[in-house]
């Protein structure tokens, strides 16, 4: 799946219907990855719910986007911005010419540093709720 940002692509299966949220769908009879919207991926799969639950986690997200933007970083006594949440400490720091992410569960040792560098403090506040998806998963 995937989230367009506004609808602004024609559903390949219907043709007629403009969609944000792309579920890919493909077929083993089937050469071409098609992009549907939720009605038409729901008749691919003949399954009513999992197109709309996946969708519905994918609105959430969009949704939890706009919001973490919002939220209030502090400053450590390293110079540091951080954010403690869901468990999980977020540090935003500096990298050679930019910003790195780190993430760490407060319940245990360890911690996982990002790869990538963000040329702004913003992008890799951004950034950061990824590495927390992904703690959450996987630490």
């Amino acid at each position: 799946m995937d989230d367009l940002e506004e609808p602004s692509q024609e559903c390949e299966m219907c043709e007629s219907v403009d969609i944000r949220y792309v579920h890919y769908m493909e077929h083993p009879d089937y050469p071409d990855t098609l992009a549907v919207g939720c009605i038409c991926a729901e008749h691919m799969e003949n399954d009513y719910v999992r197109p709309r639950e996946r969708e519905a986690g994918l609105r959430r997200l969009s949704r939890r986007r706009t919001t973490w933007g919002k939220r209030e970083w502090r400053l450590s006594r390293h110079g540091n911005l951080y954010l403690n949440t869901e468990g999980f400490n977020l540090t935003v720091f500096q990298r050679g010419a930019g910003f790195g992410v780190s993430v760490a569960r407060r319940d245990r040792d360890g911690r996982q540093m990002g790869k990538k560098n963000y040329s702004t403090q913003e992008d890799a506040k951004a950034a950061a709720l990824n590495a927390l998806i992904w703690a959450k998963a996987h630490l």
